[in-house]
């Protein structure tokens, strides 16, 4: 199999002829701009637009959409309520939702209805380029061999409260540090390995955090509540010595990547972006205990098998078993109902030239921050990852930038 076969079915966005777009458009005519400027970029979309949920679910019924588009102030139940019915009925149907500041407070019950949420007012070119990183997104996770992946381990598909109060919060604009404390404290594994993590003398705390709300206050709410994510998925795959000292190797290896994406703010003057990406690293590779538990000893030799060919793992991981782990974490995350941009940026990790939207973005950090920890650090069990130059080069990244850390 040929390694990139992998990404072929993402190429098919810049070779469709069309896509047929519905727009969820009642009597204000809010989106019947954007319909317009859409269709004056791409003329060969089919752009509908439908005033009412009645003539909405017969443009579904009647025709093959694609894409759904329209907004939390839409009425005759044509935005949020209408996307619960699109989900419900008709899943493979990509969904955006428009909102705008005031709609903060409501937007919570909107969580999960759509694979991407824009900010009012809106450009057009902001609209193609989250449907482009949708669509592309959503077409490698969605492919059947990392579905079958994701739906045999069953460890993951949990009804399990500890993680499902983790993965709640991440959604629930109500949660606070004294909420996440709590839900976190909970769990020994997690807490201990926050605590650890909030004393190196990378984060400079110099041994002088004890409680999980210090370290919340330092770490941040996103980068704890990703750790804690990953060391409760560690802990329910119940994997053998062997494949544990693997897992645990994954976990150190995204604790270090971590710590090279809060150093690339010597690059990027957005300590948000920057704090983000920190978070996202503790997941990017969360997809490899997957396939430890899935594959067990097979998919360790498939690690291994990437040191002596000296090649990435994840294009060794394709050619084998026809996704990687990247694809296989990324629908995971999906399945769980986690940010967009967290799945996005965990598919894209090692290929982050489909979804760069042209400058410093979550996945392009994730990248440079993941080739920095590999070329700081050779792991005991497979090779690193490359660094994509294109990228480096546009972003006028040095590819030697990984010596300006520590």
């Amino acid at each position: 199999m040929n390694p990139d076969s992998a990404n072929e079915e993402t190429m098919k966005f810049d070779k469709l002829n069309a896509l047929n777009v519905l727009l969820g458009d009642d009597e204000s005519k809010t989106l019947e701009k954007l319909g317009r400027d859409i269709a004056a970029i791409q003329k060969n979309w089919n752009i509908r637009i439908a005033r009412t949920s009645s003539s909405a679910i017969k443009a579904i019924q009647e025709n093959d959409i694609d894409l759904i588009i329209t907004d939390m102030k839409a009425v005759d139940k044509l935005g949020p309520e209408f996307l619960a019915l699109a989900k419900r009925d008709h899943p493979k149907i990509l969904r955006i939702l428009l909102h705008g500041e005031e709609d903060q407070e409501i937007l919570r019950k909107a969580t999960g209805l759509a694979h991407r949420y824009l900010l009012r007012p809106v450009q057009v070119k902001e609209v193609l380029i989250a449907i482009r990183q949708v669509f592309v997104t959503q077409t490698l996770i969605q492919r059947e061999k990392v579905c079958k992946v994701v739906e045999e381990t069953h460890q993951l598909h949990v009804d399990n409260t500890p993680l499902q109060e983790l993965l709640a919060s991440a959604e629930d604009p109500e949660c606070d540090i004294e909420k996440l404390g709590k839900i976190v404290s909970k769990h020994p594994t997690a807490h201990a390995s926050i605590l650890q993590v909030a004393n190196t003398a990378f984060f400079g705390a110099g041994g002088r955090v004890e409680t999980i709300n210090e370290a919340l206050q330092m770490l941040g709410m996103d980068f704890v509540r990703s750790l804690a994510i990953a060391e409760l998925a560690k802990k329910q795959l119940n994997l053998s010595p062997q494949l544990q000292e693997i897992a645990n190797g994954i976990l150190q290896h995204s604790i270090e990547t971590s710590q090279y994406a809060l150093q690339m703010k010597q690059f990027v003057n957005d300590v948000k972006l920057v704090q983000l990406a920190a978070s996202i690293t503790l997941l990017h590779d969360l997809g490899k205990l997957v396939l430890l538990a899935k594959e067990g000893n097979a998919y360790a030799d498939i690690l291994g098998r990437s040191m002596e060919l000296d090649k990435p793992c994840w294009r060794v991981e394709q050619a084998t078993l026809g996704c990687d782990h990247a694809s296989v974490g990324a629908h995971l995350f999906y399945m769980w109902g986690l940010p967009e941009a967290i799945i996005r940026t965990v598919a894209w990790h090692h290929d982050p030239r489909y979804v760069n939207s042209g400058g410093f973005c979550p996945v392009a950090l994730v990248h440079f921050a993941n080739y920095a920890a590999h070329s700081k650090r050779d792991m005991l069990y497979y090779r690193g990852d490359d660094l994509n130059t294109e990228l480096a080069s546009k972003l006028e990244l040095k590819p030697d930038f990984p010596l300006d850390f520590e």
